[in-house]
């Protein structure tokens, strides 16, 4: 990474809309990694929490149910805080979690801090998998993960790309001399597809 911030993919750095909702949560990934359940139990809370925007399936006309909500939102927000809780290997241990309802999406965004040379691998990595046919990297890497026994492949954002149809983007800060703030948003369509 050469410039201060570097933006990939859709990240929205300014909305035009006012959210509806917004919920910001802090969360210690040093806690987290001690206490594992803690991250769904972090991103079951949320998901149920905004479900209640969401008719039950019987009324959902053109919009996505409330059981449908309560599960994609807690599964994309499960990967993207257990990533954070994972990889965050900094003096900084906080992990900021916000969740934005607007009009006709949930955006899901996860924040931490690394060390440069783990956001420049990072960066590269999404760099593929958003350049990518998704489908095939999907399959590529999950056939490499099996020949290496390797856990940073990137398939949690092929599978949120592939399965929930997540729009992804990042945001790379750096935040001191080898550290680096990468913010993680995931894009939710309210809309049925």
């Amino acid at each position: 990474m050469t410039n201060s911030v570097e933006i990939l993919g859709s990240f929205q750095d300014k909305r035009a809309e006012t959210p509806a909702s917004e919920a910001t949560l802090t969360l210690d990934c040093a806690d987290m990694l001690q206490h594992w359940r803690r991250v769904s139990l972090s991103s079951d809370f949320l998901a149920r929490y905004y479900t209640f925007y969401f008719p039950y399936r019987e009324k959902a006309k053109g919009r996505i149910s409330r059981e449908t909500a309560e599960n994609s939102i807690s599964f994309v927000l499960n990967e993207l805080i257990e990533n954070t809780a994972k990889y965050s290997n900094t003096a900084e241990t906080a992990v900021r979690v916000r969740v934005l309802l607007l009009e006709g999406a949930i955006l899901l965004e996860v924040s931490n801090s690394v060390s440069q040379a783990l956001a420049d691998e990072f960066l590269a990595s999404m760099r593929e998998v958003l350049s990518g046919n998704s489908e095939e990297l999907y399959i590529s890497r999950l056939e490499s993960n099996l020949q290496k026994a390797k856990s940073d492949s990137g398939l949690g954002f092929l599978t949120l790309i592939n399965d929930y149809k997540i729009g992804l983007g990042f945001r790379f800060e750096k935040t001191g001399r080898e550290v680096c703030r990468v913010t993680v948003q995931a894009d939710m369509s309210c809309e049925e597809a």
